[in-house]
């Protein structure tokens, strides 16, 4: 819940509340000053309490288009103008009366008529500024001293020899007249605001957290009946957004598992009816939840754009597996050639043999491998892998003739380097099967 806070009571008394004015003419109490965030006005709303009890506070967000921002941005600076007179805006002002002082005093003890011009020109443009910077407090008093200095500015440029006049430091600003503050909210305004805000925010989160903040607030307050009848509204428009919640929840949850699989397979048709699905749904639901529908619908056009992608890869999968094939049956001889030899090049491999009449069929089998291998002329896409079965047989024949050599000399060094041709050979066979299969498997996400 974005319930915020239980201020306490003396800090209700004291708080500063803005007005938000919607654009139906209603208002909205902020508690302190609001915000606008991208589009969004954000704000701590009070809900209940009264002079001597606290309030609780609840973070509550409206779009921009909802507020009359003219209305809202001058009461906000009469509030401002107000709080500023109430705090330190006297302190200000004297000091600014004993700045004015202090420039005529110096202005008398002077006798350059230059310097006596500039120390006044300064004091004026500083009370000319005053009005705008100090939300217009005593602007008739900061009126009246300008106009002393305007008169002492033309006499100091007569004295000075000046004839022209800064007409800039004439006018002067004007400052709108404070519009009237309203009171703080009674309890049953405060309640009737919730209500308000809760169906004005487009963030369901805050809705549920609204009306949850109002069933707590007139807990205590139902022996009146106007009490009981919102608590009751309150209770059954909670009640409906929970199921409205739970409703938008199971839709995204069942659509987006949907959507996962369908996508894995590239299947354009079914993530487009899951679209419309979810459109039909959120009408069926009173279109309740704009952010959350929005959030899945671009959801849904991420997989949407990635099954089409699926498609497409498929597609051309599909096409090139005729050429695949193809290729592997050009080398399905020398495959099954090398798949029958794998025994004897382990033997090799392990220093365990084999004998000698074995080696000598295994040594044809690598001859009549690679020869058939380097008859053929494979598509550039399958020079790798063909390079890789090449090198594969060509080991082996090694392997075979460093075997047979060693057997002839009985020299365990040559043994060791059979062992490594045919350990060679049997990993880049291994890489070779690797690739097919690779070839062989439709894309995947």
């Amino acid at each position: 819940m974005l319930l915020l806070a239980l201020l306490p009571a003396d800090a209700w008394a004291e708080a500063v509340l803005y007005r938000i004015y919607l654009t139906d003419g209603s208002t909205l109490v902020s508690y302190g000053e609001f915000a606008r965030v991208a589009g969004r006005v954000v704000f701590s709303m009070p809900i209940g309490g009264t002079p001597n009890t606290a309030p609780n506070l609840q973070l509550v967000t409206l779009t921009d288009s909802s507020v009359d921002w003219e209305r809202t941005d001058r009461y906000a600076d009469s509030v401002r103008a107000s709080r500023y007179a109430e705090t330190q805006g006297e302190e200000d002002f004297k000091r600014l009366s004993a700045e004015v002082a202090r420039t005529l005093s110096a202005v008398s003890l002077t006798t350059d008529p230059a310097k006596r011009l500039a120390i006044t020109d300064n004091a004026r443009k500083v009370l000319a500024e005053w009005p705008s910077r100090n939300y217009g407090y005593r602007a008739q008093d900061v009126a009246q001293l300008t106009a002393l200095l305007d008169e002492l500015v033309s006499e100091l440029r007569v004295a000075a020899g000046q004839s022209r006049f800064d007409l800039n430091l004439v006018a002067s600003t004007t400052i709108p007249p404070p519009v009237a503050l309203l009171p703080p909210p009674a309890f049953r305004e405060s309640i009737e605001q919730a209500f308000t805000a809760a169906r004005l925010t487009p963030d369901s989160v805050e809705r549920i957290s609204l009306l949850s903040s109002v069933i707590q607030v007139l807990g205590g307050s139902r022996n009146e009946t106007w009490a009981a009848a919102l608590h009751a509204r309150a209770s059954a428009d909670l009640a409906q957004e929970v199921r409205l919640e739970k409703s938008y929840a199971d839709l995204t949850v069942r659509t987006l598992l949907a959507a996962d699989e369908r996508m894995k397979r590239g299947d354009v048709r079914g993530l487009e009816a899951l679209l419309k699905n979810v459109l039909a749904t959120d009408d069926r639901l009173g279109r309740r939840r704009p952010l959350s529908t929005a959030a899945l619908l671009a959801t849904l056009d991420a997989r949407l754009a990635d099954a089409r992608r699926q498609r497409l890869a498929r597609d051309a999968w599909a096409i090139r597996q005729q050429v695949v094939q193809s290729y592997q049956d050009s080398i399905k001889s020398a495959m099954e050639q090398f798949r029958r030899s794998v025994p004897g090049l382990e033997e090799i491999r392990q220093l365990a043999g084999p004998s000698s009449d074995i080696l000598i069929k295994l040594s044809d089998r690598a001859r009549h491998g690679g020869n058939d291998l380097q008859r053929m002329r494979p598509a550039t896409d399958f020079q790798p892998i063909h390079g890789m079965l090449m090198s594969a047989f060509q080991m082996a024949s090694q392997a075979i003739a460093t075997r047979q050599t060693a057997i002839r000399t009985m020299n365990m060094d040559t043994a060791w380097q059979a062992a490594s041709a045919a350990a060679g050979a049997l990993l880049m066979f291994e890489r070779v099967n690797e690739e097919l299969g690779r070839l062989a498997t439709p894309p995947q996400m």
